[in-house]
Formats: structure tokens, sequence, C-alpha cells
């Protein structure tokens, strides 16, 4: 079941893929910000993400027709250009081995350099997340999603705030870091965390990944982070800050709850 948010020039905009560009927009400034400030220009920043971003479409893509028309695809390739359905999972892994080339082929700073993107990453899941329609397993409770058959657990709204609360995490921390890549692994102890909890909701069908497996990815990358953290001495640039005053953390409460809210009604104004 896909949402059709409100159509332009009499063509359907559809939820998920119209929240994954304001995502991909809003992660490239951010990143190109960030990249400023440790030494990357805006320009090799941005070809980064539209060179990943062309590999994840072009593979996805891909992978979602050549299953229909197998080798004929070759000899009917406008059908790559018949519809915009894409294989998300096969895409993304296109899309990392593509990240591991380019970062060993023109990255010399690479902790440094995925730093940058762990906190667009975050929210560009996030809203991802929020614009998806693929809900969770049944329930009883007030905040389900009624389908008239179905009561469905709200699964895209656990996710958009679980990854907004990382990526709020990650962007307060960006300026306060001990060592490269900090950002990097607190990010994927927190993604781990996080899809745990959330598959404790999503409907599988046939055999899952063993929900355990999330705990212990968590354990290691948190152990990680840990590990380094304590090993990296601190620098005269890296000098621990004060936590601030209770003005400023009220302040990001009050942000986190007001984002919050905003997604809640979002969510559920699209199933209205």
């Amino acid at each position: 079941m896909e949402n059709v948010l409100f159509f332009f020039a009499d063509l359907p905009v559809y939820s998920y893929g119209f929240m994954l560009g304001v995502g991909l927009i809003l992660g490239s400034v951010l990143a190109q910000r960030e990249g400023k400030r440790k030494g990357f220009s805006g320009d090799f920043i941005f070809q980064f993400i539209v060179q990943v971003t062309i590999v994840f479409v072009v593979v996805g893509r891909v992978a979602a027709v050549f299953p229909v028309y197998r080798w004929r695809t070759l000899l009917y390739p406008w059908t790559l250009f018949s519809s915009t359905q894409l294989d998300e999972v096969r895409g993304a892994i296109g899309a990392v081995i593509y990240t591991v080339y380019f970062l060993i082929r023109y990255v010399d700073e690479v902790a440094s350099f995925l730093d940058i993107f762990t906190p667009p990453l975050a929210l560009l899941q996030s809203l991802a997340y929020l614009g998806s329609s693929v809900l969770g397993r049944e329930t009883v409770g007030p905040w389900g999603v009624d389908l008239g058959e179905f009561n469905l657990q709200p699964l895209p709204l656990y996710g958009a705030m679980c990854y907004y609360f990382i990526f709020s995490v990650l962007w307060r921390c960006r300026r306060n870091l001990r060592y490269d890549g900090q950002l990097f692994l607190g990010y994927m102890t927190l993604s781990a965390i996080a899809q745990r909890i959330l598959m404790s909701v999503r409907e599988v069908s046939g055999e899952s990944t063993n929900p355990w497996l999330y705990t212990l990815a968590a354990l290691l990358f948190a152990f990680a982070w840990l590990y380094v953290y304590l090993a990296s001495p601190l620098t005269d640039s890296r000098r621990r800050r004060t936590l601030g005053d209770w003005r400023a953390w009220l302040f990001y409460l009050a942000s986190l709850l007001g984002v919050g809210l905003v997604m809640v009604k979002f969510f559920y104004w699209r199933f209205s």
C-alpha cells in the first residue's frame, strides 16, 4: 500500500518518494555544511552524494526489473524507465559497495569523512520512515492505524521518531568529538538498538533475522566506541565542553517534543 501525498501536473506524488527526496535535500545541505567545517570542499561532498544516489537508483531499478524480464531487459532497456519501483535493499547494497570504493580511491581521512554523513543519514532515515506505508503487526491499542479489517502498529512513526532522536543526539555532539569516527560508531550503536526495538512491532513473514543479533551488534559497536574513546587523548582542539545551562537542555527537549508532535500529526493525517 502506498499513499498519494498530492498531485503535481496531474501526476501522483507518493509519500515515501517525496519524504525520501526531502531527506536527501536536507541531508545534502547538512553534509556540505559539515564537510566545509572539516576541510572538505562543498563540490567534493556534492559529487559523492550525487554518485551514491545514482548508484542506489540504478542498482535498485535494475534489481526490481530484472526478475520480471530476466535477460530480455537488455533487449528492452526502456522497461527500466516504465515505472519508479526500486529494490531498496539491493540498491542500498550497491550504494554501500560504491561508498567503500570511493573511500579507498579518493578519501584520505576516512573516519572524519564518515562523521560528516552520519547525522544526515539518520535524518534521511527518519524522513524515509515517516513517508513509508509499511505498517507493523496487529494491535488493539487506540494508536494503531485502522484499516477496517485490521488495526496495525504505526511502524513508520516509531521508526521516524527513533531515527530523529538519533539524528538530534549526533548533531548536538558533532562539535565535541574525542576522535574521528566517533559519530559513526555512535550511529551504528544507536541504530542497532533502534532496529531491535522496531523488530518487536514489525510484521515478519517467513524466516526472520534473530532479533538478538541487533542486541549483539549494539554491544559490539558500543564497546568499540568506548574503547576508542578511552584510548584517545584530549588535544587542545578537543577539550571537553561543559554540559551547558539548563535552558539549552530545556530547548533541546522542547524541540524533540515539538518535532514528535508534528510527526504524529502528519502520519495520522496520511491515513485519515
